[in-house]
C-alpha cells in the first residue's frame, strides 16, 4: 500500500520529469531559432528497395503507388538524438501493433461513421479558440475572424460542435493554426528531429507546440484534471483510428523503418519550408493529436505517400 507521502513524492517526481522535458524542448527551440533561415539541407530521392508498388487502402478507396524515400546526405542531416529516438520509436511500434491498432480496428467496427464524424467535429470546434489565438499572433485577420465565427456558430447552432453548420450553411471553412505555425512565421527553425512516446515523429519546434497547446487547450477550462487529460487522450486516439490500417503497410516498405518514417516526415518539413513556412503544421501520422489539419491531412497521408507527413 502506498502512503500519502509516497503519492506526494511520486507527484513531485513526475513534475520534475516534465519540467526537464520542457526545458530540453525550449533550449532546442532557442537553438533552432538561431538557425532559422540558414538550413541548406539537400535531399535526393531514390526508389524504395522493397516493393515496386505500394497498395494502400483507406476510406477513400484502394490506391497503387510507387513509393519513394527521401534520402538525406549524412553530412548535412542533423539527427543527434538518434539513439534516444530509436528507443522511443521501438516503444511506439510495440504499442501501435499490440494495443492501438487492434483497439482502433475495434473502435471503427463498433462506432458508426456518423458518430465518429460528430466526435471529430466536436474536437475540431473545441480547439477553435487556439486557432484564433494563433491567427492573431500571425497577423492573420481573416483567419482570426473565421475561427471566432466558427466557434460561435458551431457551439450554438451546431450543438456544442457536434455538427458543422459554419461550413455547410455559411461557407466558413476551418482554418487550423498552431503554435508551430506561429513560431515558423517568426522565422523559427524546426530544430532537431525528435520522436516522442505515442505522439511519434516530430521536431523540437513542433514538439514544443504540442506540449504547450496540450497544457493551454480549452478542454482544460471546461474540465478539471485528470478528466481533461483523458478527454485529450481520447481525442488523440480518435484522430489516429483512420490511419491505423496504413501503419504496417508503410512500415514494410523499408528494411529500416526508423529511417523510412524519419525521412518521410522530414521530406514534408523541408517541402513546407521551401514553399511556405506558414503551411507547416503539427499533423502527425500515426499520432500527433494536437497536430495541425489532422483530419484532412491525415487522410492525405494514407492516400498519397509521396505528399504526406508521416509520424509514428
Amino acid at each position: 500500500m502506498w502512503c500519502k507521502s509516497d503519492v506526494g513524492d511520486l507527484g513531485l517526481y513526475c513534475v520534475n520529469k516534465m519540467c526537464r522535458v520542457m526545458v530540453l524542448l525550449m533550449v532546442s527551440l532557442t537553438l533552432a531559432a538561431c538557425a532559422a533561415k540558414t538550413d541548406t539541407t539537400t535531399v535526393t530521392e531514390k526508389p524504395t528497395p522493397v516493393a515496386d508498388k505500394l497498395v494502400v487502402s483507406s476510406s477513400h478507396g484502394t490506391f497503387e503507388l510507387e513509393p519513394t524515400v527521401v534520402a538525406y546526405e549524412p553530412e548535412t542531416f542533423n539527427d543527434p538524438w538518434e539513439s534516444f529516438n530509436r528507443s522511443v520509436f521501438a516503444f511506439n511500434d510495440v504499442m501501435f501493433r499490440h494495443i492501438l491498432i487492434p483497439a482502433s480496428q475495434g473502435y471503427q467496427a463498433v462506432v458508426p461513421s456518423p458518430v465518429r464524424t460528430g466526435v471529430s467535429n466536436f474536437f475540431s470546434n473545441i480547439r477553435e479558440p487556439l486557432n484564433a489565438v494563433n491567427h492573431g499572433l500571425q497577423g492573420n485577420g481573416s483567419g482570426l475572424g473565421a475561427s471566432v465565427s466558427r466557434f460561435l456558430i458551431n457551439s450554438t447552432i451546431g450543438i456544442l460542435g457536434l455538427f458543422d453548420p459554419a461550413d455547410h450553411w455559411f461557407d466558413i471553412e476551418e482554418k487550423k493554426a498552431t503554435l508551430n505555425q506561429t513560431l515558423a512565421s517568426y522565422d523559427t527553425g524546426y530544430g532537431t528531429f525528435l520522436v516522442l512516446p505515442f505522439l511519434g515523429q516530430t521536431d523540437t519546434r513542433n514538439g514544443f507546440s504540442t506540449v504547450v497547446e496540450g497544457i493551454v487547450h480549452p478542454i482544460n477550462i471546461i474540465s478539471g484534471s485528470p478528466d481533461a487529460f483523458y478527454i485529450q487522450a481520447f481525442g488523440s486516439f480518435h484522430e489516429f483510428t483512420p490511419q491505423a490500417e496504413s501503419y504496417e503497410t508503410l512500415k514494410q516498405q523499408s528494411e529500416d523503418p526508423y529511417l523510412f518514417f524519419r525521412n518521410l516526415y522530414l521530406q514534408g518539413v523541408l517541402r513546407d519550408q521551401q514553399f511556405s513556412e506558414q503551411s507547416l503544421g503539427s499533423e502527425s501520422f500515426p499520432l500527433n493529436p494536437h497536430s495541425t489539419g489532422h483530419a484532412a491531412k491525415a487522410s492525405a497521408t494514407v492516400d498519397a505517400v509521396n505528399d504526406s507527413k508521416v509520424k509514428h
